[in-house]
C-alpha cells in the first residue's frame, strides 16, 4: 500500500496566507482611504471603498440589522466553524486530500480574518464591490460590498463541494475494500 500524501502544510499555508492578506488589505484601505472615498479598478468593474460603518452581519450584510447581536452570533459561528475544521483536518482521510486541505484552509483563513475584525471593531470591514459594465460609463452593481475573507469562505465552500464530487460515491475503507459513503445508494 502506497503512503498517502500529507497536505496539512497546504492547509496551514492557505489559512495563514488568507488571514494575513485579508488583514493587510483591510488595514491598507482603512489607512489610505478617507471615509466614503472609493477608487475604481478593472475599467470600473471593481471598486474599493472605505465605508463609514462595519458590517455586523454575514456575507452581503445578512443579519446586519440585528446590530451587535448579529456581530456576536457570527463571531461565535466563526469560532465554532474554525474549531471544527481544525479538528477535522487532522484526520488522515482529510489531510491526504489536496482539495479538502485547500478548501478547509480557505474557510479557516476567512473565518479567522473576519473574526479578528468582529473582536476589534464590532463588525467586519468590507471594502470591495463588483460592477457589470453596461455601456459608456454605465455600471450596475453585481454584488454588495465584501472583503477578501468573504471571498475565501465562498471559494473554500466551493472547493469542498468539488472535493466531495471528485471523491465519487464510494471510498476505500482501511481493508482496501470499497465501502459505500453515507447517503450512497446500496444495491440490494
Amino acid at each position: 500500500m502506497m503512503p498517502q500524501r500529507n497536505w496539512q502544510w497546504l492547509f496551514w499555508l492557505v489559512a495563514s496566507g488568507v488571514f494575513v492578506v485579508d488583514l493587510a488589505l483591510k488595514e491598507l484601505v482603512t489607512h489610505q482611504f478617507a471615509i466614503g472615498e472609493h477608487r475604481e479598478f478593472l475599467a470600473g468593474a471593481c471598486r474599493i471603498y472605505r465605508l463609514a460603518e462595519v458590517n455586523r452581519g454575514a456575507f452581503l450584510a445578512v443579519g446586519d440589522r440585528w446590530g451587535q447581536w448579529a456581530n456576536w452570533i457570527f463571531a461565535s459561528v466563526s469560532v465554532v466553524v474554525a474549531g471544527v475544521l481544525l479538528a477535522l483536518h487532522v484526520r488522515p482521510s482529510v489531510k491526504s486530500n489536496i482539495w479538502l486541505s485547500l478548501g478547509l484552509g480557505l474557510i479557516v483563513g476567512g473565518a479567522t480574518g473576519n473574526l479578528l475584525d468582529r473582536l476589534r471593531f464590532g463588525g467586519v470591514r468590507d471594502f470591495v464591490q463588483l460592477f457589470l459594465p453596461l455601456g459608456d460609463n454605465e455600471f450596475v452593481p453585481v454584488t454588495a460590498v465584501f472583503n477578501l475573507a468573504d471571498t475565501a469562505l465562498l471559494t473554500g465552500a466551493g472547493l469542498l463541494l468539488l472535493a466531495t464530487w471528485l471523491t465519487g460515491s464510494e471510498m476505500p475503507d482501511h481493508a482496501g475494500q470499497d465501502t459505500p459513503r453515507p447517503g450512497a445508494q446500496v444495491p440490494s
